[in-house]
């Protein structure tokens, strides 16, 4: 009877915790689902009092104008969109050598002060961006790289390195050194034997690394509102602010902005979302 009951109080205690996760996770649905109908909305349904959830008639119209409508946003919606793509993309490879070669040297070489490098990265990843927003204002305006792309790729590429190092360093910290010492015997150099054997061993980490720059960059606010100016130098993130104007606010194009610019990255998660899962998992043990 003891066994019994046990069992049924687990079984019951695992349908509320169902219940329960059921209920948040609706509750965290309802901004997400509301964006979505909100895109297939006209403005004059989106602003309708008392709320409509459903529109009344849908409409890809939304979506028509972020991309064609000569007079608002959605004449530089593309330029935003390619100033975004080109931003991550140069940031994110310049983000995953760079700290596949420091978490590489860090892991596999008994250099004099490896340990302190270490220490810095570390402590690097204390400093908020916001927190340093007036002194890198400063520094790019006085080097000549304010209001660049440049320049903001820059700052991404200064406060995303020391992680991808420190996650790199542990990757490569997983791997056996004897993999490396038995290309050695074969004939391979310390490059090629990287290159050859310990590269293509690491392909979890390094998109793992990837993946995390491309995420931090992609829709990255406060940087780039605060060292881009010119019209034709923002990206997505700024123009999606600038669907709030002075008279109205489109939130229906913006909803529909905001589904276009998620799509990129869902499809790469969707494609890599075992090797980041993996990725995170082995770097986080040490």
């Amino acid at each position: 009877m003891g066994i019994a009951r046990t069992r049924t109080g687990i079984h019951g205690a695992s349908i509320i915790r169902g219940i329960l996760s059921l209920v948040l996770l609706c509750i965290i649905m309802i901004p997400l689902f509301w964006l979505f109908i909100a895109a297939f909305k006209t403005q004059a349904d989106i602003q309708m009092i008392p709320v409509r959830w459903l529109p009344k008639e849908p409409t890809l119209g939304a979506f028509f104008a972020v991309w064609l409508d000569r007079t608002g946003t959605g004449a530089l919606w593309t330029r935003y969109f390619l100033n975004t793509i080109l931003v991550a993309t140069v940031t994110t490879t310049i983000v995953v050598s760079l700290g596949t070669m420091v978490g590489y040297g860090l892991a596999r070489y008994r250099l004099r002060g490896s340990s302190f490098v270490l220490t810095v990265l570390l402590v690097a990843q204390l400093f908020t961006g916001p927190a340093l927003m007036i002194p890198v204002y400063v520094v790019t305006a006085r080097i000549g790289l304010h209001n660049t792309l440049i320049g903001l790729i820059m700052v991404y590429v200064v406060f995303q390195t020391p992680f991808a190092s420190w996650l790199s360093y542990s990757n490569f910290q997983n791997l056996p050194r004897e993999l490396e010492q038995a290309a050695a015997i074969d004939g391979c150099s310390p490059l090629q034997a990287f290159l050859k054997v310990t590269l293509p061993l690491s392909k979890i980490g390094i998109t793992t690394v990837g993946l995390m720059s491309l995420l931090l960059t992609w829709s990255e606010y406060p940087f780039a509102v605060a060292l881009l100016e010119t019209t034709e130098k923002l990206t997505v993130s700024i123009g999606l602010a600038r669907f709030i104007t002075a008279f109205n606010v489109y939130w229906n194009q913006m909803a529909a902005a905001s589904i276009i610019i998620a799509i990129p990255v869902l499809a790469i998660l969707i494609f890599t979302q075992r090797y980041f899962i993996q990725g995170l998992m082995a770097g986080s043990e040490k």
